[in-house]
């Protein structure tokens, strides 16, 4: 098995112009961090700044007022509930203004004058006994964002195809090595699968922690995932595999590159690309066997401090 070598993500941003933004001109470190849109995954990517903070012998404010945010500050204990005057926008920040590459956690923690670690995750900290050997948390069901995705950027965003259903079928019953659950709000009918649907985001969280492995779509349990340590595998169909090579290491107006984890594997339900394989039988084995890139490694998580890729 070939190894993707580090020049070929770096051959990828090559050449390729940044998405031009002003710079962040403005002092933001006492400003309130919060977000417009109020879903768990918006909700959770603020959640590692007050770490952030810690770090560097400083307190930093992060206020949401979504439903989930005392939820998952419980399990932040670097949070201090302080709100100050003035606040600012998550997304808008990083929409509008150039705060360098990677992750958007990476992205958040510059305009608040902090080093990104390589590793971008959210900060849970839950304890937990010992992890199901092999055990892997489904989750199948989009937010309610998805409604204006489907309108503007791609007409099935974040659906389950019924090729995709039939492979994870397949997949279920043949690796009797791994233990499968399903989280969210309803059943999505695969067999062979725990049912942990209909529960307390506090309960999700605790039984999350449990597992191993994360397979599923972009969502808010995807960042509980990434914040747990859970090794994550990423069903996507928008953009095009093409177009996907982690890390991010230039801003270049992809959709969605801020949100994906770089150390994650993510499968395509539409193409395949250099970095990106389409999801089958064959390539779900593959991810879990760690072939795929990145293989569940840490290996090119340093190259967003490459200096030769403009």
């Amino acid at each position: 098995m070939r190894h993707s070598d580090e020049s070929e993500i770096v051959g990828f941003y090559k050449g390729r112009d940044s998405n031009r933004k002003p710079k962040l001109k403005i002092d933001i470190s006492d400003y309130t961090l919060t977000n417009l849109p109020t879903g768990l995954g918006d909700t959770m990517i603020l959640t590692d700044l007050p770490r952030a903070g810690a770090q560097a012998g400083r307190s930093v404010s992060v206020f949401h007022n979504s439903a989930s945010f005392p939820i998952v500050m419980r399990y932040n204990p670097f949070y201090r509930g302080d709100v100050h005057p003035f606040w600012v926008s998550a997304c808008s920040i990083c929409q509008e203004y150039d705060l360098g590459n990677g992750h958007f956690i990476q992205r958040l923690r510059r305009a608040y004058g902090f080093t990104p670690e390589l590793r971008p995750r959210p900060c849970l900290e839950v304890p937990v006994k010992e992890r199901q050997p092999g055990g892997v948390i489904l989750h199948l069901e989009p937010g309610s964002w998805v409604e204006w995705q489907r309108k503007n950027i791609h007409p099935r965003a974040r659906e389950i195809y019924p090729t995709t259903f039939r492979a994870l079928q397949r997949f279920i019953f043949y690796r009797r090595d791994l233990v499968f659950a399903e989280i969210g709000a309803r059943r999505s009918g695969l067999l062979g699968v725990l049912d942990l649907t209909g529960l307390a985001l506090e309960t999700t969280i605790h039984r999350m922690a449990g597992y191993e492995y994360f397979l599923g779509i972009t969502s808010g349990p995807l960042h509980i995932a990434a914040a747990l340590g859970l090794k994550i595998v990423n069903i996507v169909n928008f953009p095009s595999a093409t177009e996907i090579c982690l890390p991010v290491l230039k801003d270049v107006g992809m959709i969605e590159a801020e949100w994906l984890y770089p150390d994650s594997v993510v499968l395509h339900q539409d193409d395949s690309g250099n970095f990106v394989k389409k999801l089958d039988f064959r390539t779900l084995q593959q991810a879990f066997d760690g072939e795929l890139y990145p293989y569940f490694s840490d290996r090119y998580l340093h190259l967003i401090n490459e200096t030769t890729v403009s």
